[in-house]
Formats: structure tokens, C-alpha cells, sequence
């Protein structure tokens, strides 16, 4: 895994050095090394620590406005506390319910951040790409039955997910 992290933390540079200006592509490799650790927190033991995910929210309403220009103060905070209680909603409704965790309570904090970083506006095709990655993933695991998971990482699929959306807008 040292390996692939490696090679991860020089993509996360250099693919929005091709794709973007200069202070966006410096913004888009900020934005992707602070998310680094958390996407293989979340993947590898189902953990976002509050730090972390509160230092991604206060880099995000630093830097964010370098990697998304056009989204004003304003909309970062609506995007931190819409996205933090959007899937706060989702998450409670779910234990209350079921009688049961269906989320981590870490995930709507981190969704929360990434609406620092992005804005409301960009909130709804992280989501539905964090879904659509969260929905290969279990079904390539379940299709090759090499692993019989009953918890996913969403957290890693939210990250992955924030970082497509800001590179393909």
C-alpha cells in the first residue's frame, strides 16, 4: 500500500497540472493531499477522525477559493452546513428506522468539509459519484465473493468523488 500512496499523492499533482491553471492545479494538489489521508483512513478502518476532517474544512475555507473561483464565502458555508446536515438527516432517519447504524457518523462531517471546499453547488454530483463509485466497488466484491464486507468506506468514495467533480467542472 506505501507504494500506491505514493503514486496517488503524485497524481493528485500532476493530473491537475495538465488540466488546470496554475493556481487551481496547486489549489486541486492541496485539496487532494489533505483528502489522502482520509480516504485511506475511512478505506482501510472505516475511521475520519474529527481533526483531520475539521482541518479539511478550515483548509477548504482558506484555499478553496483558489480551486473553485467562481463560489463565494457564502456558498461555502451553506455548502459546510448543507452537507453536514443533509447527510446527518439521512444518517439519523436510517438508525431511527432500522435500529441501526447504516452510516458512520464521520461521513456527513466530511461531506460537510468538502462543501467548504466546494460549495453547495457541487454537493449533489459528489454525491451521486461517491454513490456510483460506492456502487461498483460492492458489486465487483460481491460479484468475485473475495470479500463479504457489511460496511463500506463511503467516506473514500465521498473524497475520490470531491476530487473528480473539481477536476471535470
Amino acid at each position: 500500500m506505501p507504494f500506491a500512496t505514493e503514486v496517488a499523492s503524485v497524481l493528485i499533482a500532476v493530473v491537475p497540472a495538465l488540466i488546470l491553471p496554475a493556481s487551481q492545479a496547486t489549489a486541486a494538489a492541496i485539496f487532494g493531499w489533505t483528502m489522502l489521508p482520509l480516504i485511506l483512513l475511512d478505506y482501510q478502518h472505516l475511521w475520519l477522525p474529527n481533526r483531520l476532517v475539521l482541518l479539511l474544512a478550515a483548509v477548504g475555507l482558506l484555499v478553496g477559493p483558489m480551486l473553485t473561483t467562481d463560489v463565494i464565502l457564502l456558498d461555502r458555508f451553506v455548502g459546510l452546513a448543507v452537507g453536514f446536515l443533509g447527510l446527518e438527516a439521512i444518517r439519523l432517519a436510517y438508525k431511527k428506522y432500522r435500529q441501526r447504524d447504516g452510516m458512520g457518523a464521520g461521513d456527513p462531517k466530511l461531506f460537510g468539509a468538502l462543501g467548504g471546499w466546494l460549495g453547495w453547488q457541487l454537493l449533489p454530483m459528489t454525491l451521486l459519484i461517491a454513490s456510483i463509485i460506492g456502487l461498483v466497488f460492492a458489486s465487483i466484491l460481491h460479484l468475485t465473493a473475495k470479500d463479504h464486507r457489511t460496511a463500506y468506506p463511503f467516506g473514500s468514495y465521498l473524497g475520490l468523488a470531491a476530487y473528480l467533480a473539481v477536476l471535470m467542472r
